[in-house]
């Protein structure tokens, strides 16, 4: 097993996080006129409290020597 950091892939992350996040509020809400960066500080409060800092993943889900 691997571990990955979920608040450092989303930081990294970011900008793809965003987008695709606001995509899928548009889509499933089109009516919502939610900001993107309120999208973002939701995702990262429910992340916070739905993940452990360190998830174990297993090894074929990161590629390390890539």
């Amino acid at each position: 097993m691997a571990r990955i950091n979920m608040e450092l892939i989303v930081n990294e992350l970011d900008e793809n996080f965003a987008k695709v996040l606001k995509a899928v509020v548009d889509e499933v809400a089109p009516e919502s006129n939610a900001d993107t960066q309120e999208i973002m500080r939701v995702f990262r409060i429910r992340l916070e409290r739905g993940f452990a800092r360190w998830e174990h993943v297993p090894e074929r889900c990161v590629d390390a020597g890539y």
